[in-house]
């Protein structure tokens, strides 16, 4: 009896697991146990992620997040700032295994299955596998892009209401300066002359 093919989960957690096992055979090379720890940390954080949310598309139980405004804590905590690189393709100079898993994930991310698991859970997916694509120096498909963040909206410049039918002010006349003089033959006479009656 053939055995049956992997899911799209599956495969994940199959590449996933061949990458933490990669990273750790790393430490006769050369790397730091403790970078071995956090790497292989990240990267179980992204098999456990991808595992139950595509156990819940499965069971039809997944429902994205409401996107909303978020209340800001009343005593915010500071983050805590990571002590892995932060560099594009950080994981290539450290394990040259590395560019072998990136081609591996790139076919991944272009199995039928597996885009139809990305389509049913974009913004959930996009997370984690942005992570793991960062790592290896892969743009991820633009099905994984973070939604765009909301712009806050401009105050509108305040407005004189007006009635219907009720007249609008004239609007008000400068004030002229000094009243022009004129001079004839010497004599100073007013601008304007009064209308004879």
């Amino acid at each position: 009896m053939p055995n049956p093919q992997p899911t799209a989960a599956g495969r994940f957690a199959s590449f996933l697991l061949h990458v933490i096992q990669g990273v750790a055979a790393r430490s006769g090379a050369g790397l730091p146990f403790p970078l071995i720890a956090l790497i292989g940390t990240r990267i179980r954080l992204i098999k456990q992620s991808i595992a139950r949310l595509a156990a819940l598309v499965r069971d039809g139980k997944y429902a994205p997040r409401r996107s909303g405004p978020r209340r800001k804590p009343e005593n915010p905590k500071p983050r805590q700032p990571s002590k892995l690189p932060s560099k594009f393709g950080w994981l290539l100079p450290l394990v040259p295994d590395a560019v072998v898993w990136r081609s591996q994930l790139e076919r991944l991310l272009q199995d039928p299955e597996v885009m139809a698991l990305l389509a049913a859970a974009p913004a959930s997916l996009g997370r984690p596998l942005r992570s793991l694509c960062h790592m290896l120096a892969l743009r991820p498909p633009d099905i994984l892009a973070p939604p765009p963040r909301a712009r806050p909206a401009k105050a509108a410049a305040p407005t004189l209401a007006v009635t219907e039918g009720e007249p609008r002010p004239a609007p008000k006349r400068r004030k002229s300066g000094r009243e022009r003089v004129r001079y004839v033959f010497g004599l100073r006479y007013p601008s304007v002359l009064p209308d004879p009656k």
